[in-house]
């Protein structure tokens, strides 16, 4: 990976930061040219090139709802308005 595209990696996962506390972490890294905050080095990981849906589900133990769990939550929804409906809503 080249350093430009390193660059604009680390870039887009600081746009996709919702919590103030380490993007404080990482002002105050950049700003001491000394390195030495480990702990924030080990938040900074590179993004995938390419995304596996499947190898995602493995690595967290995802598994599609069954039929009935499914059901249940439609139920609990109480959603009443034909499918149709719905769909054109989108």
């Amino acid at each position: 990976m080249t350093l430009e595209l390193r660059k604009y990696h680390l870039i887009k996962l600081i746009t996709n930061l919702n919590d103030e506390r380490v993007l404080t972490k990482i002002e105050q890294l950049l700003h001491s040219n000394d390195g030495q905050d480990l702990q924030l080095l080990n938040l900074i990981k590179p993004i995938k090139e390419t995304l596996d849906i499947e190898a995602l589900m493995k690595e967290q133990n995802y598994h599609h709802p069954t039929q009935a769990e499914l059901d249940e939550i439609i139920r609990d929804a109480g959603i009443e308005e034909p499918i149709e409906e719905l769909l054109e809503a989108v």
